[in-house]
């Protein structure tokens, strides 16, 4: 049966990157996808942007972010325990403006809040094969260019357990070789592309309405 991952919770219903989306999106999808960014005082947020008005996440304490954030509680953002999150969780980890210092400061926290269960991933495919034996937990490389196939690929061959998280476009390239029971298609929202994915030998989908295209299980 191929996984449903829902797009940072329920998006359409529920502010997203909040526990209250997570945790109502398990009702219909088996993993569900959230941003994991860090803070200036080291403190992990479920957020997608890196920045709030002009300024940067990554510069703002907990205290001056809950001044700031105009779109729902702190609270339901803050990750300080995998008890937080009721089921399987796919982490992607935001390091577009990190420095490499910062980077590893991220990675060793969020290594004592994955379980075993979850898949770990990011766009930076060099802090992921960096920890990656440091991980309790799957992990896996993001990308939507198709030159990056090639050598996601490559990686593919070095490492059967890494898992490939691909914008829905690229598996209709005729330079798609990767494995298939190790690659999730994202973001997924149009219920044709969907039921035809489904059809597919893949491991999941990634959609922002998990209430919609769970209807289309087999």
């Amino acid at each position: 049966m191929r996984k449903i991952f829902g797009h940072r919770g329920l998006p359409r219903i529920y502010q997203e990157n909040t526990f209250s989306s997570i945790n109502k999106a398990f009702e219909y999808c088996d993993f569900v996808e959230t941003d994991v960014r860090i803070t200036k005082d080291n403190q992990l947020i479920l957020f997608h942007d890196p920045n709030i008005g002009d300024d940067l996440i990554k510069d703002l304490t907990l205290s001056e972010l809950d001044l700031v954030l105009e779109d729902g509680s702190l609270e339901d953002r803050v990750l300080t325990s995998r008890d937080q999150i009721d089921g399987k969780a796919n982490f992607e980890i935001k390091t577009d403006t990190l420095e490499d210092a910062e980077v590893d400061i991220l990675f060793q926290i969020m290594l004592s809040i994955l379980n075993d269960q979850d898949i770990i991933t990011s766009f930076n495919w060099k802090a992921i094969q960096s920890f990656k034996h440091l991980f309790n937990c799957h992990y896996g490389v993001i990308f939507d260019k198709e030159e990056e196939l090639f050598e996601a690929r490559s990686l593919s061959l070095h490492d059967e357990n890494l898992f490939f998280m691909t914008h829905h476009n690229l598996i209709d390239s005729r330079n798609f070789d990767l494995p298939k029971h190790k690659t999730v298609l994202w973001t997924v929202n149009d219920e044709k592309d969907f039921q035809r994915y489904m059809e597919m030998e893949i491991y999941g989908i990634v959609t922002d309405i998990p209430d919609t295209m769970q209807l289309y299980r087999k």
